[in-house]
């Protein structure tokens, strides 16, 4: 019930903060996405490999300076080995504010994340969680892009900014690098 109620309120700040403005172009995206936990700034583990997709909409502000904000949903984690990973599901509202020049793009931001999903598998059996990793993290991003036409081709890297656990032993936090197409109307 609660993963109901937690993205019932995700699909509506993103239609608010979608239809708050009009004009501007529409789009989806979609990607690969290698992920990982660090704990002060030092990778834990193996990455863990896995995909995104979203919907975005984004609006000129002045010719070289655009605002956008979206919907996405995104795997997370981390593979210790082929036997033993962690894997969160993510439903994301990204703001951005991205700068163009020509066909190239610096985009920089950040994502309200809500967690509604995780799974640790543990010597190859799904193993229920005795600590549950935070349902809300807000991953600070920056990426650069280039568009022809209607298609973008773009690189982004996501910083987790809150820990992933609530015991202060151990504040892992999460970093993305997600490599992608969009589609933007």
């Amino acid at each position: 019930m609660t993963k109901i109620k937690l993205f019932l309120l995700v699909l509506l700040m993103s239609s608010i903060s979608i239809s708050s403005f009009a004009g501007g172009k529409i789009g989806v995206r979609a990607g690969y996405q290698m992920s990982n936990l660090y704990y002060d700034g030092s990778s834990m583990d193996n990455p863990f490999n896995s995909f995104y997709i979203g919907a975005f909409k984004e609006k000129k502000i002045i010719p070289m300076l655009h605002f956008g904000v979206g919907l996405e949903y995104s795997l997370s984690g981390s593979y210790i080995d082929n036997d033993n990973k962690l894997v969160m599901h993510y439903l994301s509202v990204p703001v951005n504010v991205k700068f163009k020049i020509g066909p190239f793009y610096a985009t920089a931001g950040a994502s309200a994340s809500f967690k509604v999903g995780e799974k640790w598998t543990v010597k190859g059996i799904d193993t229920e969680l005795i600590e549950k990793a935070n349902v809300f993290d807000v991953p600070v991003f920056a990426g650069v892009g280039f568009q022809i036409l209607m298609i973008r081709v773009e690189a982004r890297y996501y910083w987790g900014t809150m820990s992933l656990y609530d015991n202060k032993l151990d504040p892992f936090k999460t970093q993305n690098l997600q490599l992608g197409l969009a589609l933007a109307i």
